[in-house]
């Protein structure tokens, strides 16, 4: 079987087919030549898919996000928190957040305004926390490498009536050709440096942007305590590239957050 053939079969997988094509087909491009057995070739790669994937978002979860939007009643959907909260309840991610979404985002929008222009990129079910925001950016890019998350950020920002947009993109492989001077990869940088070393700094020196927010995972999924903290801050700190600063380094319970300005500012 050639690599097409093998993303044909794992996209058979309902867990798997809502992930872009081309993200498939790279992962089992890149797996191919390690093993013989074709059993093997899909067992890999749909490793590969639950880490980066699987292991955030159920099965459910869409079809679930789906009704909940399709059915809201209430007001103002982009500045209501408790609509916000049950969608964020059903990615991993956001979930993390939930307990300390206030102050979170307060944080966060620190280094957003009305006027600025977000890139995020991994985005996940992050922009459904626009009810968070204490202030709206102007203009939202947003990016995923599934196709049902692109279909309901696009849905939800039209129920809210904002000019923003979703669309897919491979960070491993592509760069979004947008302008945006806010750049969010919250907890992208370790799944894109474990398939590709390097390509999470490659990110932020090639998007256009004079400030990122950049975070990562303090705790497994299980909740445990790996000594995260030390091998990310130690990874980030040294591997940063010239003409960036840090400017703010901040931990809540689950998430350890970065914010990185471009030296000549």
């Amino acid at each position: 079987m050639n690599a097409c053939e093998i993303a044909d079969e794992v996209a058979r997988s309902k867990k798997y087919s809502n992930v872009d094509r081309t993200v498939l087909e790279r992962i089992c491009a890149e797996t191919l030549p390690k093993y013989v057995k074709q059993k093997d070739v899909i067992k890999a790669v749909k490793k590969t898919l639950h880490m980066i994937y699987e292991s955030y978002i159920p099965e459910e979860s869409h079809t679930r996000a789906e009704a909940y939007l399709s059915s809201y009643t209430g007001s103002d959907i982009k500045t209501d928190r408790a609509f916000s909260a049950s969608i964020m309840a059903l990615h991993a991610s956001t979930n993390e957040r939930l307990g300390q979404a206030a102050a979170i985002y307060d944080y966060i929008c620190r280094y957003v305004n009305a006027e600025d222009s977000i890139i995020d990129i991994g985005c996940g079910f992050n922009p459904f926390a626009l009810p968070f925001f204490t202030s709206l950016p102007k203009s939202y890019y947003a990016f995923d490498i599934c196709s049902s998350t692109i279909a309901l950020l696009n849905s939800y920002f039209s129920s809210a009536n904002l000019p923003y947009s979703a669309d897919i993109c491979d960070a491993v492989t592509n760069t979004p050709k947008v302008s945006g001077n806010v750049l969010f990869m919250f907890k992208l940088f370790p799944l894109l440096e474990q398939q590709k070393k390097g390509r999470a700094f490659d990110v932020i020196r090639s998007l256009d942007c004079n400030t990122a927010v950049v975070s990562f995972p303090l705790k497994s999924a299980s909740g445990r305590d790996k000594g995260m903290d030390a091998f990310y801050s130690a990874l980030f700190e040294k591997g940063l590239p010239s003409g960036f600063l840090i400017t703010d380094k901040t931990k809540f319970i689950n998430e350890m957050f970065y914010v990185i300005t471009k030296g000549n500012l």
